[in-house]
């Protein structure tokens, strides 16, 4: 391999900030999709996951004059993305805070389209510019912030006549593509170790706790019957106690910190339903609850929170679950366990049955749902929650503890098998 030599380029010397892939209307309009779907374009806004890509739209006259592939985006402002930069080699549009890097030089396009590495590369230099560096995401990426930040690129001298993308002084230059898909290499090689030590570090928690459970599970198996209940047998859905004030008002946080910590809950189906984390004020002391179910009524989602957290949703979609029975409302209080398992049964029935986002499902259509849940038969004079036919049945809460805890060191045990790390 000729010498590497490391070259600075000032931003506005390579791509100019564009909103060529811009549409007019926003993304509810178009009725989107969480999922890849054929008929579908990706929209990308100001995220920092999953690419920037948010949700799918369905392609219309201007989707198609609009869309564009092949480029490099920057999140120009947003809550928590500003600056993070990404490489797309498909088809996208935006309609949220996002700028195309439109190319000044030809042949640095035709190199990143014929090289995807050199492109992931430049785009993970531009991140740590603007969202890792001085910015921290605290700058708007503009016209004015973006032109004036200098990358440096690792580059190779070519002779006269030999494709080249850069002229200086006499002197002819081009990416180093290999020397850049080594290091990128390199890179991904690093983080699947380091990842892989993570996924290895959750199974042996997970394997630890299920150990303490593996013999009352045993004692329990032989004897557990599976019974089926509706939801509204077992729980309120309750929508009250929710925030007042309206999400724009609110000082929210991205990170929980000293300042900031109860987690807000709203119609939301990543990050356990969590918006961001709230101050403590005179309502959010007076509404914070704690080692509740929450169910999102679009998603048809459950999660679990034993933490302080407030709800606020101004469609009324976002509810509680509080148990109607005194036994199990006990039971849930003791058992971390069992709520992340009726939380996961729940979301498997509403999420991924009849639902399937293809209806809004009520309250009262949730409720005629049946779960299955693992019970005992204990005898007369001992703690029960339900009788049926003169029997007594409580929950076989060990039974249930392992089974969760055995779900999530499979989980973790898939990740480590199947995780490659993807620019």
């Amino acid at each position: 391999m000729s010498e590497v030599i490391w070259k600075a380029f000032r931003l506005d010397n390579l791509f100019e900030l564009s909103g060529a892939h811009k549409l007019s209307k926003t993304a509810k309009q178009y009725n989107p999709v969480s999922k890849p779907t054929e008929g579908y374009i990706a929209n990308v806004t100001a995220g920092k996951f999953n690419n920037g890509i948010v949700n799918y739209l369905p392609i219309d006259n201007e989707i198609l004059q609009k869309k564009v592939s092949n480029y490099l985006t920057i999140a120009s402002n947003g809550n928590g993305g500003a600056g993070t930069c990404f490489y797309h080699d498909y088809d996208i549009v935006s309609t949220g805070h996002n700028a195309l890097l439109h190319y000044k030089n030809e042949k640095l396009k035709e190199l990143f389209v014929n090289n995807k590495q050199c492109a992931q590369f430049a785009a993970t230099i531009i991140t740590t510019i603007f969202a890792n560096g001085i910015f921290n995401q605290t700058y708007a990426v503009t016209k004015d912030t973006f032109p004036r930040e200098i990358i440096l690129l690792p580059c190779l001298e070519v002779a006269a006549g030999e494709d080249y993308i850069w002229e200086e002084n006499g002197r002819h230059y081009t990416l180093a593509v290999d020397y850049i898909k080594k290091l990128m290499d390199e890179a991904k090689e690093l983080r699947e170790q380091k990842t892989i030590r993570l996924y290895e570090a959750e199974k042996a928690k997970y394997e630890a706790e299920k150990a303490k459970y593996e013999a009352e599970y045993l004692k329990e198996k032989p004897l557990v019957s599976w019974k089926s209940f509706s939801l509204d047998s077992l729980f309120v859905f309750d929508s009250r106690n929710q925030l007042s004030t309206n999400k724009k008002a609110l000082n929210i946080s991205n990170e929980k910190d000293n300042e900031h910590p109860i987690a807000l809950i709203t119609q939301s189906e990543k990050n356990n339903g969590i918006s961001g984390f709230l101050e403590k004020n005179s309502e959010t002391e007076l509404k914070k609850m704690n080692n509740y179910l929450t169910y999102s009524m679009h998603f048809g989602l459950c999660f679990y929170h034993d933490y302080d957290f407030v709800l606020m949703d101004t469609h009324g979609s976002v509810f509680r679950l509080i148990a109607k029975q005194e036994k199990l409302k006990k039971e849930m209080n003791s058992s971390k366990e069992l709520n992340l398992f009726l939380a996961k049964t729940i979301t498997k029935v509403c999420r991924n049955g009849i639902y399937n986002y293809s209806w809004l499902p009520n309250s009262t259509r949730v409720g005629r749902e049946i779960i299955l849940l693992p019970c005992l038969e204990v005898a007369a004079g001992e703690d029960y929650i339900w009788e049926e036919n003169g029997r007594h049945y409580t929950l076989a809460i060990n039974y249930i503890s392992y089974l969760y805890l055995s779900g999530k060191v499979n989980y973790n045990q898939k990740l480590i098998d199947n995780y490659t790390y993807q620019y």
